[in-house]
């Protein structure tokens, strides 16, 4: 038993090792690993008291299977001895290899196949020759499947009492986990009454940084979002609306109180709460007033801090703050990846649960069971508002064992793995549509399907001359019976707000909507006469001193970027004060219209600061390459004065 105990505490020690130097080793630079050394300080005083549970538990686990390997081996060993009196010397070491490695061997080959991200999918390299990951998959649990045999069959036979029962049931509860038998048994429960009709519910549905033009109902040639496609085929679609920011938090302010971010005061994630100047204008607000129970779901916080104080009655996030970015970062072991991703391994460690930030380990089913047992109470509680923000498609788009399609002309080759997160994401819309369809609350209910900000291949956030970063999804179903409609009109994510309010016969005067209702062209009832304004004025987070002003370089962006956050004694990551004017300075803005969009970069180089300005024609040149500024100085002339109005002190340069 304790040479057991020895191999199991050093498998752990190697694991943690691998993943500290392979954490230091996506940091090379001086200048970084001083900065993340400063910033390490500061979260480990934080941390410490965590950080030390956390090891407790892990060692206590490897312990756990240490014990269990060792008595299979006892009780191994003693077979063999009994079978082959000759043997009885060499028994022991026999019994306690062959257990030890077909455990870890099978083990080893189940965590490369269900997490080919993980850090210790090492038999990833001999998938390729036997098959891929399947056939790794269907090796890794035949040699645990053969493992656990012995092990039953041993217990049975030969142990007595307490030494019988104890490890069957330790057995019988790591297999069952992955189930998640608590939701199954409420869904095998009788349902819950019918659906109150108190007035239609609302839901939207958020999938992060979704291109509209990556869906098959785009034209998108590879089969990634057969959901989503069908739910646009039947209900309302505008095809070209666009984010006044293309950053996770500032873009959710703005869907949810209809505010441009200088308006809202939201210009940053992970800003400071005292910078909002909105709190308390936000849709859970309003609906909370009228009556509704209000539900906020995410999979992830890291770049959106949506609290109670934006309104919400029932928050269902992962752990926010520091404790999401280092427990989410440092947790990959080879036991607790196969034996505790799942409701069991939630209750050991908190920060995994519904944590798409963790995005190794990363399984959305455990997310969608509590937002479809949810859904079951909500149904019989009166009307509710739900904001549901799916987040698989987020960068860095890794996610447990990702989806591989054939690559086919017009697919963009460099987002390979979006499509892949983009695929689950879809998936994970169509179950809450489906559930939403089984509770009785789809027909009457509004439902909005949006994304808060696109994506390109150079990511989101940082390019305003790349449409793409900026282009959302936005997708109406109104409550009651529907057709499909297209709308071909330019139109903004602060536009959702108060459209809801208009649909619902709701006066809206007192939020000061920056966007306007769409409510007449989603219902077919405008004339070609009331166009309106048609207008978005946008900007990038903050500017980097790298190549281009933007830098993509994922040392380069923490390298500059960490120095700008710091943590309160919470564990909550926000912006230093210090710090948020010059960011809110360092940032880039542009004013879109149909057919013309100005650009405003700001230029990083050094302690240097320069401003660039340029026209750009989106029917001749819809990728922005050349500046038609001295062409049509008029045009220039007139969008800059609209930007310079809404910026105000902001521009203090042209």
């Amino acid at each position: 038993m304790a040479l057991t105990i020895v191999l199991y505490v050093t498998v752990w020690l190697t694991e943690a090792a691998s993943k500290v130097l392979a954490v230091l080793g996506e940091y090379t630079g001086d200048d970084l690993k001083s900065t993340l050394a400063m910033r390490l300080g500061e979260g480990l005083r934080v941390l410490a008291p965590g950080l030390l549970l956390y090891t407790l538990i892990l060692v206590l686990l490897y312990v756990m299977f240490a014990a269990l390997n060792g008595r299979y081996a006892a009780l191994l060993g003693g077979w063999i001895g009994r079978r082959w009196p000759r043997s009885t010397r060499t028994a022991p070491a026999v019994a306690f290899l062959s257990v030890n490695g077909i455990f870890l061997i099978g083990v080893y080959a189940v965590n490369a196949a269900l997490y080919p991200s993980s850090n210790l999918a090492y038999l990833n390299s001999f998938a390729g020759l036997i098959g891929g990951a399947p056939a790794l998959k269907l090796i890794g649990l035949g040699l645990l499947g053969l493992y656990l045999l012995g092990f039953v069959v041993l217990n049975l036979r030969y142990a007595k009492g307490p030494a019988r029962i104890v490890p069957l049931l330790a057995w019988a509860i790591l297999l069952i986990a992955p189930f998640d038998p608590a939701y199954l048994i409420r869904r095998a429960l009788p349902r819950p009454s019918p659906a109150v009709e108190n007035g239609p519910n609302v839901i939207m549905i958020g999938l992060d940084s979704l291109n509209p033009r990556h869906t098959g109902y785009a034209g998108y040639p590879l089969p990634i979002t057969p959901n989503l496609d069908e739910f646009m085929r039947e209900n309302i679609v505008f095809g070209s609306c666009f984010t006044p920011i293309a950053r996770t938090f500032p873009a959710w302010y703005s869907i949810l109180t209809g505010q441009y971010p200088v308006t809202n005061g939201v210009r940053l994630n992970l800003q400071k709460r005292k910078y909002i100047k909105s709190a308390e204008r936000c849709l859970g607000h309003v609906f909370g007033r009228k009556g509704y129970k209000t539900v906020h779901f995410t999979d992830e916080v890291r770049f959106s801090n949506v609290t109670a104080a934006e309104g919400f009655d029932v928050l269902r996030h992962p752990l926010m703050g520091v404790k999401d970015f280092v427990f989410g970062s440092i947790h990959d072991f080879s036991m607790t990846n196969v034996f505790f991703n799942n409701p069991l391994g939630f209750r050991l460690f908190p920060f995994l649960r519904m944590n798409r930030a963790v995005f190794h380990l990363y399984d959305g089913r455990y997310f969608l069971h509590e937002l479809v047992t949810t859904l079951d109470r909500l149904k019989s509680e009166g009307r509710f508002f739900l904001v549901a923000h799916l987040c698989a498609a987020h960068w860095p788009y890794f996610h447990a064992s990702p989806r591989e399609f054939e690559f086919r002309p017009g697919a963009e080759p460099r987002m390979a793995l979006y499509d892949s997160a983009v695929s689950i994401a879809d998936e994970q819309m169509g179950r809450i549509l489906e559930a939403l369809k089984s509770a009785g609350l789809y027909e009457n209910s509004l439902i909005v399907v949006l994304s808060d900000h696109g994506e390109s291949a150079d990511g989101h956030g940082s390019d305003l001359r790349n449409s793409e970063q900026n282009r959302t999804l936005l997708a109406w179903k109104p409550a009651g019976p529907t057709a499909h409609r297209e709308v071909d009109r330019l139109v903004r994510t602060i536009d959702i707000a108060p459209t809801i309010l208009d649909l619902l016969g709701w006066e809206a005067d007192a939020q000061a909507f920056d966007g306007v209702s769409l409510k007449s062209w989603i219902e077919g009832t405008l004339g070609p006469e009331g166009t309106g304004d048609e207008s978005v004025i946008m900007e990038t987070e903050f500017s980097l001193d790298t190549p281009g002003g933007v830098g993509l370089a994922l040392q380069a962006m923490v390298e500059q970027g960490i120095k700008f956050y710091e943590f309160d004694r919470s564990g909550l990551i926000t912006v230093r004060d210090d710090h948020y004017d010059v960011l809110v300075r360092r940032r880039n803005r542009a004013i879109l219209t149909p057919d013309w969009k100005l650009v405003r970069d700001v230029i990083i180089r050094g302690d240097r600061e320069s401003v660039q300005t340029a026209l750009f024609d989106l029917r001749k040149d819809p990728g922005c390459k050349r500046d038609a500024s001295i062409e049509q100085p008029a045009v220039f002339q007139k969008l800059w004065e609209q930007l310079s109005l809404y910026y105000g002190p902001e521009l203090a340069s042209r």
